[in-house]
This record gives structure tokens, sequence and C-alpha cells, in this order.
């Protein structure tokens, strides 16, 4: 058990950033974040669609009275709405996990490039 969580932990280890390569790895980290960032903004987009969609499937029909409550379709229409509510507010909740998710990457990598940038910076002034 001890070799193998050294075997893990080499991997990891072995996977983080040199200070040699940062130019390029700051490139990295920014076009990341921007997919990250455009995929967010897709994802808002089409939940607030959705949830356009959702409230005006309920309320066009309950305000202008279509639909009777008292009888076995408008049971089920209503029925069908709150489901719909549900699965739209948990498409909301996801999108804010979504964002702190996003942000919270964004401030590790700024902080990650600034350990490096320090590493880098140490590194030159012990070779002179």
């Amino acid at each position: 058990m001890e070799q193998r969580n050294d075997s893990i932990r080499d991997r990891l280890l072995s996977r983080l950033p040199q200070p040699a390569n940062l130019a390029a790895y700051r490139e990295e980290v920014a076009s990341m974040l921007e997919k990250n960032e455009k995929a967010y903004r897709r994802k808002q987009w089409v939940t607030g669609a959705f949830l356009l969609f959702a409230v005006g499937f309920v309320t066009v029909p309950l305000s202008l009275n279509w639909l009777r409550l008292d009888t076995p379709k408008g049971i089920s229409y209503a029925f069908l709405a709150f489901l719909l509510y549900l699965y739209a507010m948990a498409e909301v909740l996801k999108l804010f996990i979504n964002r702190n998710r996003v942000e919270i990457l964004r401030e590790v990598k700024q902080v990650q490039l600034q350990v490096l940038e320090l590493q880098a910076s140490l590194q030159k002034s012990g070779d002179q």
C-alpha cells in the first residue's frame, strides 16, 4: 500500500508544470480559462432560454384560463408543469455550481502561475 501511495505521489508531482516552460504553460492556462468561460456563457444562455420556456409553458395556459385544474387533463398538466419547474431549478442550480467552479479554477491557476514565477525568479537569482 505504501508503494502504491508513493507511485501516485510521484505521478502527480511529475505532472506539475516546471518554471522553465512558464510562458507555454501560461498560454495553455489562458486558453483553458477562456474555453471554460465560453462554455459557461453558452450554458447560461441555454439555461435562461429553458427557464423562460418553462415559465411560459406554465404561465400562459393558466393565466388565460385555457386549462381547468378540476379535470384529469388539467391535473396531469399541472404535474407536468411541476416537473418542468423542478428540472429548470435543477439546471439553475447546476449553473451556479458551474460558475463557482470556473471562478475557483481561475483563482487556483492564478496562484499556481504566481508560484511558478516566484520559483523561476528564485532559480534565476540562485544561478547568478
